[in-house]
């Protein structure tokens, strides 16, 4: 291959360096350049047919001089000058005003390095300046002299991928918000400079409370701009130096940087600002189906904090929020550190709870329920959790977690089957006793609810006719046609329902109405609270007299001691469970002593 044919082949390649990457090439014998006093003839036909129709932009310029010496077709679009204005002006004519210095230190690169590539912007006849790349190599001329030849290349839509792909990896494409990878880069900052300037700042983290319920309502459509316009408020409110975020859904972050040289003082500002967002979001939000209100629960840290990094400080701000919302906080929660302990110890909790059916460590307890005689005519199913170390868990600390995480659709399925399988062995044994299940509000509003129940009678071989699902109130309000219809299925099997806490929630009777109930337990708060209490001795007296309007049973809950199972019996009520008649035990214990006594009765706790 000659020369010029190499030099043909690099081109049409897009080689970024033509003449001066190939070595062992003798420059002598490359087709160089004559220059002339109009500027530079070209020796080869062959180089000047390729020079002329290129791509991409290419200059020849007089290392010494800096004048321009000869440009293509493509370097005449590109600048948007004729060739005629071009050659043997200055090079300083392709700098964008203000960065001469710039471009003079770039053009010593050129003219001390045999080849070199740079990224930077050439300023156009008509006033734009362009981002281009320049592949520039020094030519050494056979009388000594040197030419720059430089090959430009627009990348103006390279640019503006690489600017759409930064703003998709650091903002949210929604509300046009730092994302949380951004928030996080801009609070490592703050924590730096609020060490250096000994000024404290603040992280806020906040969702809006049932934005879902927005979405299913009236779709996505309304809910992306019920979020543009949280963040057009948002905006609003705060300075200029704070930085608003979008984590994702309903979930907003900000930034307080520079509140204050005390930390008492931070936390008095950083509280004045959660109130400002509290009272831009209490204006109702316009959507097709009425007004929306959100109600904010807000969690709030503050930096810096020694060792702290800024992932953790965000963690320290989402457990302030949850707290906010276990609360029902209408400002806002502050991180402290027993509530990172206490989410340490959930997040154990939680996973020892996941192994705890595979690993046997869930129990079946029943507590008997007795009529006006004290003889046992059912029980209610209660969970418990014997784990290995910490003994035996109490259920208000583990069926919230549960609830909240989902298993507790799983360990439902768990008592319930138990539950089914202690009724067997009764009923085998000629003592059956009703079984009371209570049913969580996530396990009875899931979609195959019916479909397991189903299951678990068919499995274990238990009587429906001997089990009674318990049920709370806001489990029927939330969706009361869906509660109806599974109730009425289950029901047509013989399983009757109750409903729990009866009076601690809505309490509403035009439910009890449509509901197909066949049984109420008074709320123990109420019962235990009768003796000394005339609204509570009302509330109790006034549920029995439903009761027996709507031909329902009633059980009371939590009697403990004589004077209040009298007051009931003079009521009217005919079911007792408590302490008073016995506590709550393993089934298998139970269930040993009915077979061997089938006619106990109870009193303070002991058979008689």
């Amino acid at each position: 291959m000659n020369n010029t044919e190499w030099w043909i082949k690099a081109t049409l390649n897009k080689t970024p360096m033509f003449w001066f990457d190939s070595g062992n090439l003798n420059m002598s014998q490359l087709p160089v350049p004559c220059v002339t006093s109009e500027g530079i003839a070209l020796q080869d036909n062959a180089y000047q047919v390729l020079f002329e129709n290129s791509r991409d932009a290419i200059c020849l310029i007089d290392a010494v001089t800096g004048r321009i010496l000869k440009v293509n077709q493509a370097a005449e679009k590109l600048l948007n000058r004729p060739r005629c204005e071009l050659i043997g002006l200055h090079y300083s004519i392709l700098h964008p005003p203000g960065e001469c210095e710039k471009y003079t230190m770039a053009f010593d690169q050129y003219t001390h390095e045999e080849t070199t590539s740079i990224n930077t912007e050439v300023y156009t006849g008509d006033g734009r300046i362009v981002p281009v790349e320049i592949n520039a190599s020094l030519v050494q001329m056979p009388n000594g002299s040197c030419v720059l030849q430089g090959f430009f290349r627009d990348i103006t839509e390279h640019k503006a991928s690489e600017a759409a792909t930064y703003l998709l990896s650091c903002y949210d494409p929604l509300t046009g918000l730092p994302n949380r990878w951004q928030f996080i880069e801009h609070l490592a900052n703050a924590q730096t400079t609020a060490y250096r300037s000994d000024l404290f700042g603040a992280v806020l983290l906040m969702d809006l409370n049932a934005f879902k319920r927005v979405n299913d309502a009236c779709g996505h459509d309304f809910g992306d701009q019920l979020l543009q316009d949280v963040a057009i408020r948002l905006n609003d409110i705060l300075r200029e130096a704070d930085i608003i975020a979008r984590f994702g859904d309903d979930e907003f972050a900000v930034l307080l940087p520079s509140l204050a040289h005390s930390i008492q003082m931070a936390a008095w500002f950083a509280q004045t600002v959660t109130d400002k967002i509290h009272n831009a979001l209490a204006a109702p939000f316009s959507l097709p189906y009425g007004e929306y209100s959100p109600n904010v629960r807000i969690g709030v840290t503050l930096f810096p904090q020694e060792e702290e990094t800024a992932s953790n400080l965000i963690k320290q701000a989402e457990t302030a929020m949850y707290r906010a919302k276990e609360l029902h906080c209408d400002t806002a929660c502050f991180f402290e550190a027993p509530m990172q302990k206490a989410v340490e110890a959930r997040f154990a909790l939680e996973s020892d709870l996941r192994r705890a059916i595979e690993k046997n460590q869930l129990r079946l307890f029943l507590q008997p329920q007795v009529n006006s005689h004290g003889r046992i005519i059912g029980a209610e199913a209660l969970l418990r959790w014997e784990h290995a170390r910490r003994g035996l868990v109490p259920p208000a600390d583990f069926i919230p977690l549960a609830e909240e995480t989902g298993l507790i659709l799983q360990i439902g399925e768990w008592v319930m089957a138990e539950a089914c399988r202690a009724s067997v062995r009764l009923a085998n044994a000629g003592q059956p006793l009703r079984l009371a299940i209570n049913v969580s509000p996530r396990q009875f509003r899931h979609p195959n609810f019916v479909v397991s129940v189903q299951a678990i009678l068919a499995a274990t071989g238990a009587d429906p006719a001997s089990l009674t699902l318990e049920i709370t109130e806001g489990v029927v309000i939330d969706d009361v046609e869906d509660t109806i219809a599974k109730m009425l299925k289950l029901k047509t099997l013989g399983i009757r329902f109750a409903i729990d806490d009866f009076g601690a929630g809505y309490s509403s009777l035009s439910y009890l109405k449509r509901l197909p109930i066949d049984e109420l337990k008074i709320d123990k708060s109420f019962v235990q609270g009768a003796i000394d209490d005339a609204s509570d001795a009302a509330l109790v007296e006034t549920i029995l007299a439903v009761a027996r309007h709507f031909n329902l049973g009633v059980v009371a809950e939590g009697v403990e001691i004589i004077e209040q199972e009298t007051f009931l019996k003079d009521s009217g009520c005919q079911c007792f469970q408590g302490y008073l008649y016995g506590r709550p035990e393993l089934a298998e214990t139970l269930i040993q002593s009915r077979l061997a006594n089938p006619f106990n009765t109870f009193r303070d706790g002991e058979p008689q």
